[in-house]
C-alpha cells in the first residue's frame, strides 16, 4: 500500500488509530483487525475500512460522539474532536457533567457494565473535573467498562493511560525517554519522579511517527509511541492526568494491587 493525499477529517482517523493500536494489539478493545488498522496508520492509507474499525471500539466510540454532538461536530473523527478524547483541548471542557452523567447512564454497552450508583459517585466528587477524556476513562471507570474484567493495578494504569516523554536516545526500533511513572505514596496515586524508559516505535521497520530528535517530546500507549506534540498539546494532557489522578484518590482504592 502507498501512501495517498487526505482530508482533515481522515488526518483524524489516522491519529485515532495510532492510539487505539496498542491496545488493540493486546486484544483489551475493539475488533480482531489489528493487522489492518496498524497497516492503514503506519503508511498512512486510508480507505472506508479504516473508519468500521475504529467505529468497534466500543468505549472509545461513544466518547467521540458524545463530545462531537455538544459541539455540534458532524464527524466524531474529526481531528479536534479525536484530539479532545486522547489528549484534551477546548472540546473537553465543552461537555458538562449533566451530558457526561447522561453518556455513561444512557449508552447501551456502559450501563450494562456500570452501576448507576457507581457513575453517580466517581462524576460526584469534583463534577467540574469530570471530563470526557482518556485518562479519567482509565483512572476512574475502566476497572468496570474494559473487555476485561479485572482488577486494576498500579503498572495496568500506567500503561493505559496517555503518558508522556521527553525523547532522550534514539535506537533503530525504539527510543528511551525521560519518564514520570505513576506511584503510590501516602496511599495516593501521582506522578513520580523521573526516569528513563525505553519505548517502542516499530514493527517490523514500520512505525507512527518519523523524524524523531532528541528533545522531542511524544506520547505513549502500552509502551508504544503514538506522535509527537507540542507544548500546548501536553500542557493539556498534565492538565487531564493530573485532574483525572484527583478524583481516583477521592475513591477508596482497596482495588489497586502493585
Amino acid at each position: 500500500m502507498s501512501p495517498v493525499q487526505f482530508d482533515n477529517s481522515i488526518k483524524g482517523l489516522f491519529q485515532c488509530g495510532k492510539y487505539a493500536f496498542m491496545p488493540n494489539f493486546y486484544a483489551y478493545c475493539g475488533p480482531d483487525k489489528n493487522k489492518q488498522l496498524f497497516e492503514y496508520v503506519s503508511v498512512k492509507y486510508y480507505e472506508p475500512n479504516l473508519k468500521q474499525i475504529l467505529s468497534e471500539f466500543e468505549v472509545m466510540q461513544p466518547y467521540l460522539k458524545l463530545i462531537a454532538r455538544t459541539s455540534k461536530i458532524k464527524d466524531e473523527f474529526s481531528p479536534e474532536v479525536v484530539e479532545a478524547y486522547w489528549l484534551g483541548n477546548d472540546l473537553t471542557e465543552s461537555v458538562d457533567i449533566k451530558n457526561l452523567y447522561r453518556h455513561f447512564t444512557e449508552d447501551k454497552n456502559l450501563k450494562l457494565k456500570i452501576k448507576k450508583s457507581t457513575i453517580e459517585k466517581v462524576l460526584g466528587f469534583n463534577p467540574q473535573n469530570s471530563k470526557p477524556h482518556h485518562n479519567f476513562h482509565v483512572m476512574n471507570i475502566w476497572l468496570r467498562a474494559g473487555k476485561l474484567n479485572i482488577k486494576h493495578t498500579l503498572k495496568s494504569i500506567d500503561e493505559c493511560r496517555i503518558s508522556w516523554g521527553k525523547i532522550k536516545k534514539i535506537k533503530k526500533n525504539s527510543i528511551i525517554v525521560e519518564y514520570k511513572p505513576l506511584i503510590i505514596e501516602a496511599d495516593k496515586l501521582k506522578l513520580g519522579g523521573i526516569i528513563d524508559r525505553e519505548v517502542l516505535t516499530q514493527f517490523d521497520d514500520k512505525g507512527f511517527v518519523k523524524n524523531l530528535n532528541i528533545g522531542d517530546i511524544v506520547t505513549i500507549h502500552w509502551g508504544w509511541v503514538c506522535e509527537k506534540i507540542n507544548q500546548q498539546q501536553l500542557a493539556n494532557l498534565k492538565k487531564y492526568t493530573l485532574e483525572s489522578l484527583d478524583i481516583f484518590n477521592h475513591q477508596v482504592i482497596e482495588f489497586l494491587y502493585v
